[in-house]
């Protein structure tokens, strides 16, 4: 019978370089041969505050920016767990089996005005390598 083994990665303690400006961060990188099952979870540890319009944050790859994560599936201005719903995961492109080298990504859109505070957030993400 065959199986997959797929592994949690992880990039704990995220935090953007600044509240003020967006951003895409490289969190972790993905090898040719790799299967992203979509399955993300995510943990705000310190909120994102700010008076003006939310946070957002989305995790995804070169392909697809919220493949993972999509907008609304993680609570920026609320401490918690949260299970991402991007493409990869419902079934819309997914699992993705990467062809070539890749990163997986946040994207980090930034508060737009008032007195901000910059938050942090953990990601966990299912990548079963196929190639052993």
């Amino acid at each position: 019978m065959a199986f997959i083994e797929w592994r949690w990665r992880s990039k704990t303690n995220y935090t953007p370089a600044s509240y003020t400006a967006n951003e895409v961060a490289a969190i972790m990188n993905v090898a040719a041969g790799d299967l992203n099952f979509g399955v993300c979870i995510a943990r705000t540890r310190v909120v994102f505050n700010g008076s003006g319009t939310d946070a957002i944050i989305v995790v995804g790859d070169g392909d697809d920016a919220d493949g993972d994560l999509a907008d609304g599936n993680m609570d920026e201005i609320t401490t918690g767990l949260y299970r991402g719903q991007g493409a990869y995961w419902n079934g819309t492109g997914g699992p993705k089996l990467y062809t070539t080298a890749d990163a997986i990504d946040v994207t980090f859109t930034a508060n737009t005005a008032g007195t901000r505070t910059t938050g942090s957030a953990d990601f966990h993400i299912a990548v079963a390598p196929t190639a052993f």
